[in-house]
């Protein structure tokens, strides 16, 4: 683990998307099982960004489904007395600077099962065709261990020294986090220029109903 170090989390339009779903869910029904996933989804943020969690495991190549080698599940329980039913996806990257804490950027929050395939939704947010293996991850082959934690640690190492590994041009600065006594709550700030109408849940605009 890097429990200790501490990351800034970036997210994009389409992880805030996936959040607002889980949040509408929640507010219907607060003592609701909608309501138990949002805690779980918000802790295992905390928990990425405050490197207490570096995720369960690294993802790779699946052909015809696409390639996520420089990507990493983390497993969350709504019920923690029953199996994972959803996953937390992210990227390792970088600090933008020198002296600046490294990056997660987190890509999607879907269920484990059903319709939704991760690499197939995931590569079309990352635009990349779900046939086409990417040159440019080959290098995280090399960090590749029968070892989950070992080869979580050797996939982090060669992110963070690619200069190639961005986020997405649409990913803003993420903040998670509450007062003594209140539930964590998630906001993402601004990186350039002005965004109309009232923020969501997640610090992006409501859209026009």
């Amino acid at each position: 683990m890097s429990r200790g170090v501490g990351y800034r989390l970036v997210a994009g339009p389409q992880f805030d998307l996936d959040y607002r779903r889980i949040d509408a869910a929640a507010r219907k029904n607060p003592s609701g099982p909608a309501a138990a996933l949002r805690r779980q989804v918000l802790r295992t943020i905390l928990a990425l960004a405050s490197g207490k969690s570096d995720g369960h495991h690294a993802l790779s190549y699946a052909p015809g489904q696409g390639d996520l080698r420089d990507c990493v599940t983390a497993y969350i329980r709504s019920d923690p007395q029953r199996p994972a039913d959803y996953r937390l996806v992210f990227r390792e990257i970088a600090s933008e600077r020198p002296g600046e804490l490294a990056r997660r950027e987190l890509l999607a929050v879907q269920p484990r099962r059903g319709r939704t395939n991760v690499y197939v939704q995931v590569c079309a947010r990352l635009a990349r065709h779900p046939q086409d293996r990417q040159p440019g991850l080959n290098r995280f082959d090399e960090g590749n261990d029968p070892n989950k934690q070992t080869e979580l640690d050797a996939k982090r190492a060669i992110a963070h020294a690619w200069s190639g590994q961005q986020p997405l041009r649409a990913a803003r600065p993420l903040v998670v986090g509450a007062p003594p006594g209140s539930a964590p709550a998630m906001t993402t700030t601004r990186m350039h220029g002005s965004v109309r109408g009232r923020p969501g849940p997640t610090g992006w605009p409501e859209r026009n109903r």
